[in-house]
């Protein structure tokens, strides 16, 4: 079974890693980290000029806090740095790309005003993946 995780290092996420972990050790899962390092649109002039290289940064600081995990149990896992400007189209192509089985994620990140202004990167993932879905709590 091909496993594909969604984190951005927030609690939710690590619950979803932690769950695709359980997967590894007891089904055998093949399993992937992806975390998405999201573009930033508006006026960049107001902007702090790093703000792209922060996101990136705080992409690789999820996948490295998740493979730990991975690590700490001699699992082998890889990972995936995204970039773009909707996470969850980038996790709907990777899961249709790499012909994944299943997508865990956590049912919120890390940024509340995003997934009320936006909607939650969780729900549209559901409604869109080409494969099984597991939401974490």
């Amino acid at each position: 079974m091909k496993v594909l995780v969604a984190t951005d290092g927030s609690e939710h996420s690590m619950k979803a890693v932690q769950r695709a972990l359980d997967l590894a050790e007891k089904e055998g899962a093949q399993v992937t980290l992806m975390s998405v390092a999201y573009y930033v649109q508006g006026n960049f002039d107001s902007m702090p000029m790093n703000i792209q290289e922060k996101l990136e940064d705080e992409a690789r600081a999820a996948l490295k806090k998740g493979k730990a995990l991975f690590d700490a149990k001699n699992l082998p896992v890889e990972t995936v740095l995204e970039a773009g400007l909707v996470p969850a189209n980038l996790i709907i192509r990777k899961a249709q790309d790499g012909k994944f089985d299943r997508i865990v994620i956590g049912s919120t990140g890390q940024n509340a005003l995003e997934r009320i202004l936006m909607g939650s990167t969780a729900a549209k993932v559901v409604a869109h993946a080409p494969c099984e879905v597991t939401v974490v709590r």
